[in-house]
């Protein structure tokens, strides 16, 4: 981390426009244990860490999941860092844990902040009372009953995304090449930062996030009613904006584990070879248990339709249309409730292919327009610049934009029979699942443990 901020200050040195301020866009559900000098004690558990289901059953046993997802906004599931905490191992749970840090507050420390916990970061640990902007003491209590070593006074202070928290510390400053006047500002939670960087606006401009995970985030000036059982989750970002995400955990790993299944060299070779016409194949890619509206971590992928003669092109395909079928689903859901979604914009890797950005276009029926870049690190940005007073949040200066990506009318109503289908699939093998797969049953007699390579242990994925 230090040596990017270094690398950034070299290459601007000298052209008059010297970094001013750093801002932070990170990873959620994730947080870190560490000592009274905020040195880390133990990894971070990732949202797709099956650890914390014993945790967060609990926790819904004593609240309720309903009264769980009122008060933090997102719904009662072992992703949450909370599920994590209380299940964590003996670092977690030691006398020399003094905190435990989101991970923009554990590097903004490190850098010299004091510790401060943002709106949105704090909201993806699963303990934020999201309207009152503050830790649960309901949760935190409920939780404390089987984790004691959870205490609010082992958590951060509260701020709004793009706080001014102070100069980096001096010694940091200079060995980084950096003034001793930089600013450090409170970030964001990536989704939300994403949602920032490409022009989100409530009720006109959406943001569609496809990268490991794929995650929609749509913008509202209040809290939206009517998510109580749904795996929609919500969270504010300034006093008069919210924030409610919904997506699936493995669209962009999906592809990524089929292209590395049929050997095409690459996922970029895979989309390549798509075939340009709709696939006969209907894929759920629940790789990663299921998508937002089920929100259950038991429900396995398939693939439905396949014969003799099916061939790569179909299969890489129907891999693509798979993540625009669950997101024109969660566009109908959006619907349901009553948040308007409005203009979708793409981000991350998979917006940067056309041919993945079309065959997602058509499969959830609505276009689908390309903003290029890091558009999380852009809204970290212009956060930054905003605590500074170069920018107005209200009035941000408007993100690049590709061409927009729309659907074929004369494919138009067979996408629209499939994604009536894929939801009736998703729904069927739920039950399926349930009743005869390996949450029902001891699974198979034996289960090879994936070796170092495997899609699942690798840290280096770039997906469409």
């Amino acid at each position: 981390m230090e040596a990017v901020l270094a690398e950034v200050a070299a290459r601007v040195a000298g052209t008059g426009d010297p970094v001013r301020a750093v801002g932070f866009s990170s990873q959620g559900e994730a947080v870190v244990p560490v000592d009274a000098a905020g040195r880390a004690l133990a990894g971070v558990p990732l949202g797709l860490d099956a650890r914390g289901a014993t945790a967060a059953a609990a926790l819904a046993a004593r609240l309720g999941a309903d009264r769980v997802q009122q008060l933090t906004g997102q719904p009662c599931h072992r992703m949450f860092s909370v599920a994590k905490i209380a299940e964590g191992g003996p670092a977690w749970r030691s006398r020399d844990v003094a905190a435990y840090r989101t991970l923009a507050d554990f590097v903004a420390t490190r850098l010299g902040a004091p510790p401060a916990a943002d709106w949105t970061g704090a909201a993806r640990t699963g303990m934020l009372d999201v309207s009152r902007r503050d830790w649960s003491r309901e949760v935190l209590a409920a939780v404390a009953l089987d984790a004691p070593w959870l205490s609010p006074d082992r958590l951060s202070p509260l701020v709004a995304p793009g706080t001014d928290l102070g100069p980096l510390d001096a010694a940091v400053a200079d060995r980084l090449g950096l003034s001793r006047c930089t600013l450090l500002v409170a970030g964001m939670h990536d989704q939300a930062a994403s949602y920032v960087g490409a022009g989100g606006r409530p009720g006109e401009v959406s943001v569609y996030a496809l990268g490991s995970s794929d995650c929609l985030a749509v913008g509202s000036t209040t809290r939206p009613g009517g998510l109580s059982g749904t795996g929609f989750a919500t969270y504010p970002w300034r006093r008069d904006r919210w924030i409610t995400l919904a997506g699936s955990a493995a669209g962009g790993l999906a592809v990524e584990w089929v292209a590395e299944l049929v050997r095409a060299g690459g996922v970029e070779a895979l989309v390549a070879e798509a075939s340009p016409h709709p696939s006969p194949l209907l894929v759920l890619p629940y790789l990663a248990g299921s998508g937002t509206l089920d929100n259950d971590p038991d429900v396995r992928g398939s693939v439905l339709g396949l014969t003799l003669a099916t061939t790569r092109a179909e299969v890489a395909r129907a891999f693509l249309e798979a993540s625009g079928f669950e997101l024109g689903v969660l566009l109908e859901a959006f619907l349901t409730v009553g948040v308007v979604v409005g203009d979708l914009r793409a981000v991350g890797t998979g917006a940067t292919s056309a041919v993945a950005l079309g065959a997602r276009a058509d499969a959830c029926g609505a276009p689908l327009t390309p903003a290029p870049g890091r558009s999380s690190a852009r809204g970290a940005a212009l956060l930054a610049a905003a605590a500074l007073g170069d920018v107005d949040v209200d009035d941000l200066p408007p993100a690049p934009l590709g061409p927009p990506r729309c659907p074929v009318e004369r494919t138009a109503a067979w996408y629209a029979r499939q994604r009536r289908a894929y939801r009736a699939l998703a729904l069927t093998l739920r039950d399926f699942e349930h009743a005869h797969g390996p949450a029902a049953t001891d699974g198979p007699p034996a289960c090879p443990t994936p070796t170092p390579d495997h899609p699942a242990h690798r840290t280096d994925r770039t997906t469409p």
